[in-house]
């Protein structure tokens, strides 16, 4: 009888691609596609609940796939190409100032990790006047990181550097090296490696104290108030693989590994420190990081109408947290 079953199983594996587990208890996944931009803290998250089946787990078949900008993101998202878009808040408020019903639903990263890179004989933000500097293209998180910095040192990102639309944090790098550009904006991972190369960090955006929606979870608005259920599973998935990560030393090296593609000892660790350091495993949204970027798009016609409850939708997130999920 066993063997039987065991049989059966096993053509229904190979007939759908279910895996035991599922044919056993009757579970069914529920197909979402997540676009996801950047570099670092993102990979690792998508990584941990891949490798650990955290998705599934919650009933999730999930597609993962790569956009090398926030703002192309936004225009796939809003064309119905993905069902989420996993990149910075910045680019859903946006797209929702400028009338898409884009919200953002959890923020997994309340805090900047990115830094300020410059070429070896550049040491400070305001060496970089008159210089040209780059970001992955206008209007998207590197580009509002970037301006953030530069303001933070002592200048006008709109008068006193040149901004070229490069790409993503490799790119970005491979041009400092070529000498295209004096400086950029880049994911902290790549800092080891920047050193050793003779490059500057000449600012560290997670050194200071300002909130900002780092990492969030956006949706479009017609597809949460379909799917609410599908969207609390998504966030339980990321909230559990966070802890994972955080708790699981080990297994959160080796995804960073995998992820960078790198064996070097010194990347995974300070990888690996950074993404303890800046997660956060009950991933709400604060009004002092919507207020980050509101005050940094003043000059969009409806910013400084709109408040934090015209980005956000905290259905998912207050019924998880009813249940007891982020404890």
């Amino acid at each position: 009888m066993i063997k039987g079953i065991s049989i059966v199983l096993l053509i229904a594996i190979v007939l759908t691609g279910t895996s035991p587990i599922e044919l056993a208890f009757g579970q069914t996944l529920e197909k979402m596609r997540l676009g996801y931009s950047g570099t670092g803290l993102n990979n690792y998250v998508l990584e941990m609940g891949r490798r650990a089946g955290l998705f599934r787990k919650n009933g999730l078949d999930l597609e993962i796939v790569y956009v090398n900008s926030g703002s192309l993101l936004n225009q796939a998202l809003i064309a119905g190409t993905f069902d989420i878009s996993f990149s910075q808040g910045s680019e859903a408020m946006m797209a929702k100032l400028r009338g898409a019903d884009m919200r953002i639903t959890a923020v997994v990263a309340n805090r900047f990790n990115h830094v300020y890179l410059t070429a070896p004989a550049i040491t400070s933000i305001k060496q970089l006047k008159g210089k040209k500097v780059a970001v992955s293209r206008f209007g998207s998180g590197s580009h509002f990181q970037s301006n953030l910095a530069l303001k933070e040192g002592g200048l006008d990102p709109e008068k006193d550097v040149t901004i070229l639309q490069i790409g993503n944090s490799a790119a970005r790098m491979a041009a400092i090296l070529s000498g295209t550009v004096d400086g950029t904006i880049m994911a902290a991972d790549f800092v080891p490696k920047a050193k050793k190369e003779g490059f500057n960090i000449v600012a560290d955006l997670a050194d200071t104290k300002i909130e900002y929606p780092f990492l969030s979870l956006n949706f479009m608005g017609s597809y949460i108030d379909r799917n609410l259920k599908m969207v609390k599973a998504l966030i339980k998935g990321m909230s559990e693989s966070i802890r994972a990560l955080q708790t699981d030393s080990a297994t959160a090296k080796a995804v960073v590994r995998t992820v960078l593609r790198t064996d070097d000892v010194d990347t995974i660790e300070y990888a690996t420190m950074r993404s303890i350091r800046v997660l956060d495993r009950r991933p709400f949204p604060t009004v002092a990081g919507i207020q980050t970027v509101l005050d940094e798009l003043g000059k969009e016609p409806k910013a400084k109408s709109m408040k934090f409850e015209d980005f956000v939708d905290l259905r998912a997130l207050r019924a998880l947290e009813q249940e007891g999920v982020f404890k």
